[in-house]
């Protein structure tokens, strides 16, 4: 099965990573950065993100996998 989670604890890991809110892009999409590079985060209700796009926000923050995974205690 994928690595699927929910939005909240995704932004919560990436608070926990240094990342901080910066804007909200309409009501969809808020936007997080560490001073360096910023990415969007959907917002869609109670829905989780799934697996590819978990994987393409870790890619454009540069965090690996391995830490979302220690992280959220499944390693």
């Amino acid at each position: 099965m994928g690595l699927c989670i929910s939005t909240s604890k995704l932004i919560k890991f990436l608070e926990f990573k240094g990342y901080k809110f910066i804007r909200s892009r309409g009501t969809s999409h808020n936007i997080y950065g560490n001073g360096y590079i910023s990415v969007p985060i959907p917002i869609h209700g109670k829905k989780d993100i799934g697996e590819d796009l978990i994987r393409q926000i870790l890619r454009e923050t540069f965090i690996s996998k391995n830490e979302l995974l220690e992280w959220l205690g499944r390693k």
